[in-house]
């Protein structure tokens, strides 16, 4: 069986934030002091290729058995043989020895692997110093140790330090760095290259309170006001310290938690610290943020909560700014509103702004000058009313569908669509009533829409033609006239009114070379409509076919013209539905198969906004069907 080896990179590669990133690498090593219970600590950086980068501190130190056990161990657990608490020196006042260890998972100690792949610790306590040099190996060991040194030496402490060749820090950007990322202790100190880093304080603060999440956690909380402190623009945001360390880095987002858009003046003037040590299970193993888990779902809940009170109670003065801002821009419009509308427009910036006093100027200007649109609008108050009881949902769905379309398109569109399904709903409710007036109400609608029998008639040059009509007229005695069931005769002079039907002819014109270059009826269209609950018998259908015979032999009639003759019924008999002969076609369908064939044509949206016209009574659906577009009238009417 084969021993176990390791690569030459395995501690870069399972250690890589560490290894790689300088400030990270500083931040483990000091921690490790702060854990080795140091009160100072003292960090060398390079200023020239000959001078090492060190780090030193005054906590506890190792003997060499001590040193064997922990920083050889892989992933040593520091709780697990050490405890939660830091042990003090000896020399230290028992005030100081609450302090709680960061280290867990015992990875810090590779930091300065980050500037060589070798380096020299110092340790010492009891009056004796163990020194060891340490370099990256492979095969059976990631890292070995080269030299080993024993002697005395006075106090307690360790040093790490080596020759940096990568990953070199810069001294200011450090300093910056490693201030934001330790609290303030007075008990702790730290220096770089001597001098005294001065490490976050709490100056400023404007409110301070203790929460408790829903599972127990506590929560110390301090909000900063940075126009009080000295403290520089990227330690704004939530920073979180367990245990007195810092988290990552103070921001305002943590994982899928956005608590305030960074580009806000509040946000960058506001710092929240949030101090706990309830939650360093849920810390990441290199501190650079926190694990995603239900605990972590509460605390952000109720960090949420002081975000948003904050936002509340602080955004006041910048409210009233940005009212008065958006007012002077919009005075030349607003001078025009009446007094009731002035106030109606105060009225709603502060609703507006007090619901979301994060909102943006433009924001702000842009619902202003669409306020005083609205008020300006006949039906301004009504369009209020309707958005606003709308869904978030809807209101989206409106905001896509304006983004795409022009107002003025999606009325045509929406009053074209609309003109055709009332027109078929209330055939479908009225058809089959034989006491309704159907000259005045179910013949109109159905002679007035020719789309229903086919795509081909559904163009605006298929017009009424006096010649045609007036043979179709001669077709019928005066006895079998129903002048009586119309109005005004005079205003139907392309509609044929029988006993118990009604019969329209309308065409296209083309010119006939052969009559002398006249305009004669090519493609005709001859609807005749039964009366509701009619059945179409064999009679209707050899009628129909007369008819269609008789208007093919005269004269009025281009030489190659086409006949389609429908006759429409409340239901067929036992006869053929569909006839040709070289005279034209005859069709006899019913009110139900118009009425499908045009659900069919406008894409099932008829089903699909049933509700809406189901709540149209008919006699107010007649109605509405009835009343043509202007150009319908000049479509149709002679």
């Amino acid at each position: 069986m084969g021993d176990i080896k390791f690569e030459d990179d395995y501690i870069f590669r399972n250690n890589r934030m560490i290894t790689s990133s300088p400030d990270i690498a500083l931040t483990e090593l000091v921690a490790n002091a702060w854990d080795a219970g140091a009160l100072h600590v003292n960090i060398t950086l390079p200023i020239d290729d000959e001078s090492k980068l060190s780090i030193a501190d005054d906590g506890c130190g190792m003997s060499e058995e001590e040193f064997n056990e922990r920083w050889l161990t892989l992933n040593y657990n520091r709780t697990k043989h050490q405890g939660k608490y830091v042990d003090f020196p000896d020399d230290v006042s028992n005030e100081n020895k609450t302090r709680i260890a960061y280290g867990r998972n015992g990875v810090g100690r590779h930091g300065m692997l980050c500037f060589s792949n070798s380096y020299v610790v110092r340790t010492w306590k009891n009056g004796e110093c163990f020194e060891a040099t340490i370099e990256i190996s492979s095969g059976e060991e990631p890292f070995k140790i080269v030299l080993r040194k024993k002697y005395d030496k006075d106090g307690h402490g360790t040093e790490i330090s080596t020759f940096a060749n990568k990953n070199v820090p810069d001294v200011k950007s450090i300093k910056e760095i490693l201030a934001a990322r330790f609290i303030y202790d007075p008990q702790f100190s730290l220096a770089i290259n001597g001098e005294n880093v001065s490490l976050a304080s709490c100056e400023g603060v404007v409110k301070e309170e203790t929460l408790e999440t829903v599972n127990g956690k506590k929560l110390k909380i301090a909000i900063i006001d940075s126009t009080k402190t000295a403290a520089s623009s990227q330690q704004h945001g939530i920073a979180f310290w367990v245990c007195g360390r810092l988290v990552g880095s103070p921001s305002w987002s943590y994982g899928k938690y956005q608590f305030l858009d960074a580009r806000y003046k509040i946000a960058k003037r506001y710092t929240i610290i949030v101090q706990t040590e309830d939650i360093i299970d849920e810390v990441l193993q290199d501190w650079t943020g926190f694990y995603d888990s239900y605990t972590m779902d509460n605390v952000f809940s109720e960090i949420r909560g002081v975000v948003s009170k904050l936002v509340n109670d602080v955004m006041q003065e910048h409210v009233a700014e940005l009212k008065k801002e958006v007012i002077e821009d919009s005075r030349e419009e607003l001078e025009s509103l009446s007094l009731s509308g002035k106030r109606d427009i105060s009225s709603f910036m502060d609703v507006l702004a007090e619901n979301n006093p994060m909102v943006a100027t433009e924001v702000l200007k842009t619902s202003v000058d669409a306020f005083v649109k609205i008020q300006r609008a006949k039906k301004g108050q009504e369009l209020l009313m309707q958005l606003s009881s709308m869904t978030p949902e809807e209101l989206d769905k409106l905001s896509d569908l304006l983004k795409s379309w022009d107002v003025n398109d999606v009325v045509s569109v929406i009053d074209e669509i609309d003109r055709r399904i009332l027109v078929v709903e209330a055939i479908s409710r009225i058809y089959e009533n034989k006491e309704i007036d159907e000259l005045h109400t179910l013949h109109p609608m159905v002679l007035n829409a020719r789309w229903l029998f086919g795509a081909e008639f559904d163009s605006p040059m298929f017009t009424s033609n006096r010649a045609l009509n007036t043979v179709v007229k001669t077709l019928f005695k005066d006895d079998e006239y129903d002048v009586d069931a119309i109005a005004n005769p005079r205003k139907r002079p392309d509609i044929v009114c029988l006993k118990k039907a009604t019969i329209r002819a309308v065409c296209t014109d083309r010119i006939d070379s052969e009559a002398g270059g006249i305009m004669k009826p090519d493609q005709i269209l001859i609807i005749e409509l039964k009366r509701g609950g009619f059945e179409i018998g064999a009679k209707e259908a050899f009628q129909a076919e007369h008819y269609v015979r008789q208007i093919k032999k005269t004269g009025v009639l281009h030489k190659s013209s086409n006949i389609h003759a429908f006759v429409v019924g409340c239901t067929i008999g036992d006869i053929d539905g569909h006839r040709e002969s070289d005279s034209g076609i005859v069709d006899m369908v019913t009110y139900g198969q118009l009425v499908e064939t045009a659900s069919i044509k406008l894409f099932r949206l008829r089903e699909k906004l049933g509700k809406h016209y189901q709540n149209l009574g008919d006699e107010s659906l007649v109605e509405k069907a009835l009343k043509e577009p202007s150009q319908e009238k000049l479509k149709f009417d002679s």
